[in-house]
């Protein structure tokens, strides 16, 4: 049995609407769950494309596609490659056509409107900006998530991307004399929190790049005892707020944030994949 559900929702449209049943049905099942997003699907090479990738990535295919024929050859196709797939779309349509006696009109995108999980997602984002790098502390207790971390160890880029998802991030920085403030304090236990590191190898080769783009003298020594105070600052705040310490060194955002989602049970994981 697979230890972790993928689901891929495929739309020749944005893709919300399978995106939104792929993400309802899977909330049922106590799994590490992620969604992968496929818009504008509107040709056969694309399906094709699609379903190698559910192969080699385990997925589920769920799919909402207006054309007839591109539904059926996704079907025809799936069943070929022994892909699971399954059309949301097509059995309500055809009930409607034997009720009513109307053939459907098969036009893309007439459902796609302003909803609820788009301004939520919108909202998120927002906050992410207001409160990136320690700004606005005294609406910090409305995050989902707090992240603290030395510079260079992408705690902007990681509260963006995880405020595309509908969470809302806040990111506080750390450097040699950080003291933790009490707005950050009070939340201990009671919002997650992630302490983001890096090598010590890599940080100093991003400080000797900071160096010399200011035109500051290189002394080696002496920035080694200051990156290492600096670790070593960043680790006690991590152990006096209990933090999940993530290195950064090697992971891409995206696997980075998959890691935060599931240990702490955040909203689902989602990726868009546009199909060209």
């Amino acid at each position: 049995m697979s230890t972790k559900l993928h689901i891929f929702a495929v739309s020749d449209s944005v893709g919300e609407t399978a995106e939104k049943i792929a993400a309802a049905a899977s909330l049922q099942y106590d799994i590490d769950r992620s969604i992968t997003r496929f818009s504008r699907v509107t040709r056969e090479e694309q399906v094709l494309e699609i379903l190698d990738r559910a192969v080699k990535e385990d997925a589920i295919v769920t799919y909402t596609l207006v054309k007839l024929a591109l539904g059926k050859f996704m079907a025809d196709k799936a069943a070929e490659k022994g892909v699971m797939a399954v059309d949301l779309l097509t059995p309500l349509m055809r009930v409607i056509r034997e009720k009513t006696g109307i053939e459907p009109s098969q036009k893309v995108g007439l459902t796609h409107v302003t909803d609820n999980e788009y301004f939520n997602r919108v909202k998120a984002i927002e906050y992410a900006i207001d409160h990136d790098n320690g700004a606005n502390l005294d609406t910090i207790q409305q995050a989902d998530l707090i992240i603290l971390g030395l510079p260079r160890t992408s705690k902007t880029p990681l509260s963006m991307h995880m405020a595309s998802l509908g969470i809302k991030v806040a990111n506080f920085p750390i450097s040699l004399n950080t003291e933790v403030p009490e707005e950050i304090l009070n939340l201990k236990d009671k919002v997650p929190m992630v302490g983001l590191t890096i090598d010590m190898e890599t940080l100093l080769e991003l400080r000797r790049e900071r160096a010399r783009s200011f035109d500051l003298p290189e002394e080696v020594d002496s920035l080694d005892d200051l990156v290492g105070q600096e670790l070593d600052n960043a680790y006690r705040i991590f152990a006096k707020l209990k933090c999940l310490v993530v290195d950064v060194t090697l992971a891409d955002i995206e696997e980075i944030a998959s890691s935060i989602t599931h240990k702490f049970r955040l909203p689902l994981k989602f990726s868009h994949v546009r199909m060209k």
